[in-house]
This record gives C-alpha cells, sequence and structure tokens, in this order.
C-alpha cells in the first residue's frame, strides 16, 4: 500500500549520506537537538545562462515547446545516458502516454479517483485539494498559462560513494526515507518527494507556482516560468563512477526505481492532469536543462514502459469522464517581462544568488542544517538530494 508523509519531523541531507547503520545511527543521535526544527538551508548557486532554447526549443512567445503535445513529450523524454547525457530521441511512446498527452478527454471520474485514493492511504495526501487547479505560470497569473509539464526528476542520493549499495536501499526508513527532504521552513526543492517503498511527501500543493531546475531560473525569463512546471521527485541512491573523481554520484541502481515508486508516480501523474485539466506533458529534468553548465543528470535508468503500465493499471480501475478543463493550455501568447524591475534570479529557496561582481566559481555541495554531513557536488550531476 502506498502511503503519504504528513509529519512535519526533517533530516534534510544536502550532502551525502556515510553508508552503514552505525555511522547513520551516531550522526543522528550527535545532531537529534538541532534537527527538531526541521529546517532546510541552500548555499547560493550561480545564476544559469542559456546559449538556446534547448533541444527542445522552448518559445517564451507560447510558454510551450516545438511542436504538438506528443512530439514534445518525446523530444523532453529523450532517453538519458550516464552522467546525463541524452542518448537517441525516442520515435514513440506507450500507448497510454501516446494516447493521452495534451488532451482533456479520458480522465478520470473525480469521486472514483477520490476512493482509490482512499485505498492506497493517499486521501489525506492529495484528496483536500482534489477540486483545486493547478498553479498557472508569471507566478500565479490567473490570466496567465496553466501548469502544462509534469517534471520527473531523481534525488541522486543518499551518495554511498566507493560503497556498495546496501540491500536495504529499497526499504523505506535510515538514509532513503522520504521524510529526509521535508522542511519545516517549507522550501522543499520539489512539489512532490516518492520513497522507494511509494510513500509521498506532498511538500508543495500544485497550486502552488514553484521552480527547481536552471532552465526555470534563467534571469531573462524573470518570474514567466514559475507555475509552468510541476516538480516530482524520486527518490534514488546513487555510487560513485569510477574514473570520475571520487565525489561524483554518476552510478544509478538498476533497475533505476521500483514498482511501489512508479505505481505512486502514476497517481501522482493522474491526479494532476484530472486538477489540470488535461493529460500533463511529461519531461525529463536533465532534457530541460540541457546545454547549461553543471546541469543534472536525472533521472536515471527511468523506464518508461513502467511507468506507462503502472498508468494503465489505475485507469482500469477508475471511470472516465469528460467535463470542462479546470486549466485549459492557452493558445494566445503570454507576457514577458518588459523591464529589470520584472526579472528575479532568486530560487524559490529564497537563497541569493550570486552577484555580477562575486567570481564565477563553480558550484558546491552544501552541508545539511546541521553541517554535520556533508558531500562535494558531482561534476555533472544532482547534489542530493538537490533536484
Amino acid at each position: 500500500m502506498w502511503q503519504g508523509v504528513t509529519g512535519a519531523f526533517s533530516r534534510r541531507v544536502l550532502g551525502g549520506w556515510r553508508a552503514g547503520p552505525a555511522a547513520c545511527a551516531a550522526a543522528l543521535l550527535f545532531v537529534a537537538p538541532a534537527l527538531a526544527a526541521g529546517e532546510c538551508k541552500f548555499k547560493p548557486q550561480r545564476p544559469p545562462v542559456l546559449k538556446n532554447m534547448g533541444p527542445c526549443n522552448y518559445d517564451p512567445a507560447t510558454q510551450s515547446f516545438a511542436g504538438e503535445p506528443l512530439q514534445q513529450a518525446l523530444c523532453l523524454l529523450t532517453p538519458l545516458q550516464k552522467g546525463g547525457k541524452l542518448g537517441q530521441p525516442r520515435d514513440a511512446l506507450p500507448a497510454e502516454l501516446a494516447n493521452r498527452i495534451g488532451r482533456s478527454t479520458g480522465l478520470p471520474d473525480r469521486e472514483a479517483l477520490r476512493v482509490l485514493l482512499q485505498e492506497r492511504g493517499l486521501d489525506q495526501i492529495f484528496g483536500p485539494t482534489l477540486d483545486r487547479p493547478v498553479s498557472m505560470a508569471h507566478d500565479g497569473d490567473p490570466n496567465a498559462r496553466g501548469a502544462t509539464y509534469f517534471m520527473l526528476h531523481d534525488t541522486s542520493g543518499p551518495n554511498y560513494r566507493g560503497r556498495p549499495f546496501p540491500s536495504t536501499i529499497n526499504d523505506e526508513g535510515g538514509a532513503t526515507n522520504v521524510a529526509n527532504f521535508a522542511c519545516s521552513n517549507k522550501i522543499e526543492r520539489a512539489h512532490v518527494f516518492i520513497g522507494r517503498t511509494g510513500q509521498v511527501l506532498f511538500a508543495h500543493d500544485f497550486e502552488k507556482p514553484w521552480r527547481a531546475t536552471k532552465f526555470e531560473m534563467w534571469q531573462e525569463f524573470g518570474p514567466s516560468l514559475k507555475g509552468l512546471f510541476l516538480h516530482n521527485e524520486l527518490v534514488q541512491p546513487r555510487r560513485r563512477e569510477a574514473g570520475y573523481g571520487r565525489s561524483n554520484d554518476f552510478q544509478a541502481p538498476t533497475p533505476g526505481f521500483t514498482p511501489a515508486q512508479y505505481d505512486a508516480l502514476a497517481m501522482t501523474y493522474v491526479v494532476a492532469s484530472m486538477r489540470a485539466g488535461f493529460w500533463m506533458i511529461p519531461a525529463f529534468h536533465a532534457v530541460l536543462d540541457e546545454g547549461i553548465y553543471d546541469k543534472h543528470d536525472d533521472p536515471q535508468n527511468f523506464e518508461i514502459d513502467a511507468f506507462a503500465a503502472s498508468i494503465k493499471k489505475i485507469m482500469d480501475r477508475v471511470p472516465r469522464r469528460d467535463e470542462p478543463v479546470v486549466s485549459m493550455i492557452r493558445k494566445d501568447p503570454t507576457r514577458l517581462p518588459t523591464s529589470p524591475s520584472q526579472i528575479s534570479i532568486h530560487t524559490d529557496a529564497e537563497a541569493p544568488t550570486q552577484s555580477a561582481a562575486e567570481p564565477q566559481a563553480r558550484p558546491t555541495a552544501t552541508d545539511d542544517a546541521t553541517a554535520i554531513i556533508v558531500a562535494p557536488a558531482s561534476p555533472d550531476g544532482d547534489r542530493p538530494p538537490e533536484p
């Protein structure tokens, strides 16, 4: 059964966990008083610079990528290789996705979905806002385009470095506990976090505009992209890959995610799409940030077929309905910043960026909230558990 996480307790880790139960227990024992608040801190990062509008040709005027929704998904879900390199573009998607993406028909009946959420233990997570719309671009502007893209991330952590993955990586608890990613000061890096056993942390409601990628943070966009993407993190531990420096996190487990994670992710996608009023366009983080300095590499070893199969299991259980959409994809151009005062380069975690006068050093991983556990950033991958 999938379960939701509602508690405020946090052991947010910005570095890698020191593998081994004894080390983890000792660290937690030592910092327990400081962890009570559960606050997260993030160091400033270098402001991203875009060389172009990415491999999927983002159009700022329409706030969409090139092509019809299915064409956009084929590009945004380009297979990822180790280190975040893009593989060969897809020429097809599973029917469960291809026949839905971008359409407002065939969405689940709301009340039937509510019953299924209760059965899966997620009614207290997604149920209370099931009747609400999703976020709007331009930082919640009601006249802007509604959230359109369902972003897929992995946490790239905990990082076991040179140690082998323990046999417990697919258990809920310890270093892979989804509750580790909660912040009492509510600056979690994504809307949703999904643990290895399917536990769900709903950090920010889908109605809240939020940014979690370098692409969205480009200062020339201002706040225009804030609210266009819904961000979803899958917990995935990592290891060091030989030949890339001792602190990299390039090696992901195979398979990358558990069946329970795909099931919970599929439910999250169905809920988000129903609230949006159309089947949202899924996208990989690494594709969106392609070409940007220090881009991330996630999600690694993601299986589209497994995701589609989990969607089918849900839709086989609930009747479809066709009704007016809640957040229709707008066809008219959206507004762009027209003055410097409309441009924001701060992250949604309210962490200040470096000024132009400061040296543009390569970003490094930050300490955790208690400065006890530290891990350097990988050259190209995520800084666990940042997206």
